[in-house]
């Protein structure tokens, strides 16, 4: 405050004087002063009335547009009161006002949050003169805070853009509601959005839809997300081999350095990061102080929208960057053996069978030194598609999980056929004991169907399952936060197409039913894990693979 009575707002990014400079400043030049203030005071009451034109624009904004500049696709991240969807709004309405005859579309979980969340951000970036009932040949414009926009849609009287606002229950009802619409702008001069999705929660099938109503005006994608789920299928598109383009330090984390850019070379995306701390505006220090106390996980996904993987799954330190290998070396000179090398791998098979679904199975292998290699699986994700599905509340099964009408017979011929592809010969086949011994009305159970076909296995290790999952983690462990090298790397590795077992992986946890779909493919590598005993798969040479051949059946 000065002597002559002015009072500057205190705002968090426009510094007023200092106290003593306003009293210096009033002693030496009122009138100076007096503009000081008013040029102070007139650009808060702009910024608040003209958010669109005359707001400020946080760091994280500007990275957003720079990767929608770069890529067709932009999943942006981000921690508790970032500025995430008021950033994503921004960007979108500068389009829908400085663009020509666009079309964009807009998704929220469901019709409450559309309104409060996703319309109300959109509403305040909204023009001050537009900010009334607008009605007229080229546009249409009624908003209420109560129910968002009139007809979840309104049109830009200057620019003929129409923006629709749907929720993702929508299209889970009805998959055609896209049909027919190109999204985006026919002749963009700037940045061209076609699409938005706010906290998307669901697996790929509608941002593929998507994809297909965006190539026509060759627009663009933004996706913004919280990832308190931790890495759910779809985000783990966009992160797998992610590279760093620029980091930043996290105060909360002793300053260790966190992503704030990166590129996807899997989706051909821009992924960008938004921290809390970056907000001036998000009530920073009120977030810091709740998060004191946290742990390291929750503070990296609530402060920084980093996923991380422990918030759901049961084995935290899967990673896909280490423990999915392909046929190529990796960054960290590793690729995916070949298994059939009879004298340095054991190959066993795991089969889970069901009545309402199709059998799913694995095939894996251990060498000399203990390394788990699990090479293919059955469904399939390439050949089939998902077995499990992201959805909301819960998973449910996919494409992959609807029966193709085999019998035994057929799946022993099945079996058979990939062993022959993958040239290995199997020393043990082990089978869900609870299921296996099951018997039919021909008081046959599994065990003897299959023997009787020449396949013999046998029951997997029907101790509780924690003990599995306990067990499970010792071949993921490894220190993550020095280097991958011969010295300090997991155990166990899966080859890139075993996507429904790297889905199960990622995403079993510890929600009961909810994650009930994935655990079919959970429980393969569990029983794997558990033979001999609880000790694991052991390797046998070749001689005593001789020995073992009429006792096990596996050839």
């Amino acid at each position: 405050m000065s002597n002559a009575g002015l009072i500057f707002t205190k705002h968090p990014i426009l510094q007023p004087p200092t106290d003593e400079e306003i009293v210096q400043l009033g002693e030496l030049d009122p009138k100076l002063l007096a503009n000081l203030h008013e040029v102070h005071e007139g650009r808060i009451k702009s910024s608040e009335e003209d958010p669109l034109n005359q707001g400020f624009d946080l760091d994280g904004w500007n990275r957003i547009r720079d990767g929608l500049q770069d890529c067709n696709e932009c999943l942006t991240l981000g921690g508790n009161r970032s500025g995430k969807t008021t950033g994503c709004a921004k960007i979108m309405m500068q389009s829908v006002v400085n663009e020509m005859d666009g079309h964009l579309v807009c998704f929220s979980q469901n019709a409450d949050t559309s309104v409060k969340v996703q319309q109300a951000a959109v509403w305040s970036m909204m023009p001050k003169e537009f900010r009334k009932k607008t009605k007229s040949i080229e546009g249409y414009i009624n908003y209420s805070m109560q129910n968002g926009f009139t007809g979840s849609s309104f049109i830009f009287p200057d620019t003929r853009t129409r923006v629709d606002f749907k929720t993702y229950t929508q299209f889970t009802n009805n998959q055609t509601i896209l049909e027919g619409f190109e999204f985006g702008f026919p002749k963009p001069t700037g940045i061209n959005i076609g699409a938005w999705l706010d906290e998307y929660l669901g697996d790929s099938t509608l941002v593929n839809t998507l994809r297909f109503r965006l190539a026509t005006r060759d627009s663009k994608l933004l996706v913004g997300f919280t990832p308190i789920d931790g890495y759910t299928p779809f985000i783990n598109e966009y992160l797998k081999g992610a590279e760093t383009l620029e980091d930043k330090e996290a105060e909360l984390l002793s300053n260790k350095k966190l992503p704030v850019r990166q590129y996807s070379p899997e989706r051909d995306a821009s992924v960008v990061y938004l921290h809390s701390d970056e907000n001036p505006f998000g009530g920073y220090e009120r977030i810091k102080k709740d998060l004191i106390n946290s742990t390291e996980d929750d503070i990296m996904v609530r402060a920084y929208g980093v996923p991380v993987r422990s918030m759901t799954t049961l084995l935290p330190l899967f990673n896909t960057e280490v423990n999915v290998l392909s046929d190529t070396e990796n960054k960290y000179g590793m690729q995916f053996p070949e298994i059939s090398q009879k004298d340095k791998f054991t190959c066993y098979m795991v089969v889970d069978p069901a009545g309402a679904r199709n059998y799913s199975a694995i095939w894996a292998a251990v060498d000399a030194d203990g390394y788990i290699y699990i090479r293919k699986e059955f469904p399939d994700r390439d050949t089939y598609g998902e077995w499990a599905l992201f959805g909301d509340p819960k998973w449910r099964y996919g494409p992959a999980a609807k029966k193709i009408g085999l019998n035994v017979q057929g799946y022993v011929e099945l079996f058979e056929e990939v062993e022959d592809e993958l040239g290995v010969q199997i020393y043990e086949r082990i089978g869900d004991s609870r299921f296996f011994a099951k018997e039919n009305e021909n008081n046959d159970d599994l065990f003897r169907s299959f023997d009787e076909l020449g396949m013999n296995f046998v029951p997997s290790d029907g101790r509780r399952e924690e003990m599995g999952i306990s067990a499970l983690d010792e071949w993921f462990t490894y220190n993550p936060n020095i280097p991958v090298d011969s010295a300090n790397r997991p155990l166990c590795y899966v080859h890139e197409e075993c996507g429904n077992l790297i889905d199960s992986l990622i995403n079993y946890g510890s929600n009961g039913k909810m994650d009930e779909a994935l655990k079919d493919f959970f429980d393969l590598i569990r029983y794997f894990r558990m033979t001999n005993g609880g000790e694991g798969p052991d390797h046998v040479t070749g001689r005593q693979l001789l020995s073992t051949i009429r006792g096990t059946g596996g050839y």
